[in-house]
């Protein structure tokens, strides 16, 4: 297993070539291999599980269109975007 600072340096290049993302590695003390996991920001918050499932397409509509570089139509039901609700408060 490479060394904490060699991984974090590594974890630190990934976060400044991809904004917006929380990345973290978990190492292995059995076997010395390290898994990679990653997080897109911001966390939602939601004060219903209706809610919450219509900010998360939504969020998965927005994700898509900047993986794809189109724009996706917005939720049914007009959920308001993570980041316009984060912008409110």
């Amino acid at each position: 297993m490479p060394s904490l600072a060699a991984l974090d340096a590594e974890r630190t290049a990934l976060m400044r070539d991809h904004p917006g993302w929380t990345v973290w590695f978990v190492p292995n003390a059995l076997d010395g291999s390290v898994t990679w996991c990653a997080q897109r920001e911001p966390t939602i918050h939601a004060y219903s599980p209706e809610d919450l499932g219509k900010d998360m397409a939504l969020a998965d509509a927005e994700l898509a269109a900047d993986v794809t570089g189109r724009a996706e139509s917005p939720a049914p039901g007009g959920a308001q975007s993570a980041e316009s609700k984060l912008t409110e408060l």
